[in-house]
């Protein structure tokens, strides 16, 4: 697969596209397949280094410079989103567009998604349109071919797919259910990986369930320590 096709290499191009700061200046180190920056708040011995390499690439053949995009596109990119609701109603509608009317659209905009309940909306359909911005950009340096565009697309689709797999794991992990130890970081004394344990209890809010432990004892262990059986 092509090294750009990288969900963790993907996020961070799409990142330094979206930094609203003045003091750093991102670069796409295409032999390394690495995104790096340079900033003069960060100014040491391998940053000099660094950006001694960059300005010796007069050419830009190894270090693509990663312009920023303006602030104007994330408007747009609200308004788009509204439009693209076709489950609501005119009044949610226009309550959506008064939001990201004048100064201070940003926070409005957060606040009345979360009142409405369509947060998770919004960050797919971000998130969509951030990586597409991004392959655009990797297919117009010649990194990327189309059909890569294609496949880049899937990884974002596959990562919300795993991420709400998981979500409804955790919601899942109720009283009575058996659950699989998959992590036992900073609990080794406790869980064994690969190890079955009941659950007696859960706190929802905390994502915590209550099980007996390796050593017998009734316990508060975090969700994410396991998979559902």
């Amino acid at each position: 697969m092509n090294k750009f096709l990288d969900n963790h290499l993907l996020e961070e191009i799409s990142t330094a596209m979206n930094d609203a700061s003045y003091e750093m200046e991102w670069y796409l180190d295409i032999e390394d397949g690495a995104v790096v920056f340079t900033s003069e708040d960060f100014f040491d011995e391998e940053q000099k280094k660094l950006l001694e390499k960059i300005e010796a690439d007069e050419e830009g053949k190894r270090y693509k410079y990663i312009d920023k995009k303006p602030s104007g596109e994330g408007w747009q990119q609200m308004e788009d989103f509204i439009h693209s609701l076709d489950d609501i109603d005119e009044t949610t509608r226009r309550s959506l567009f008064r939001a990201i009317e004048g100064r201070g659209a940003f926070r409005r905009f957060k606040d009345i998604i979360y009142e409405f309940g369509i947060q998770d909306k919004w960050y797919e359909y971000h998130g969509r349109e951030e990586r597409k911005e991004v392959l655009d950009w990797l297919f117009s340096l010649d990194l990327i071919g189309e059909e890569d565009i294609s496949k880049g697309m899937q990884l974002y689709e596959d990562s919300i797919a795993r991420r709400k797999k998981r979500e409804q794991n955790l919601m899942n992990m109720k009283e009575g259910v058996k659950v699989l130890c998959s992590d036992n970081h900073g609990h080794s004394d406790k869980l064994t990986p690969g190890k079955a344990y009941d659950v007696l209890d859960e706190r929802p809010d905390d994502l915590l369930v209550r099980i007996k432990d390796d050593r017998g004892k009734i316990c508060w262990l975090p969700k994410s320590h396991f998979e559902l059986l």
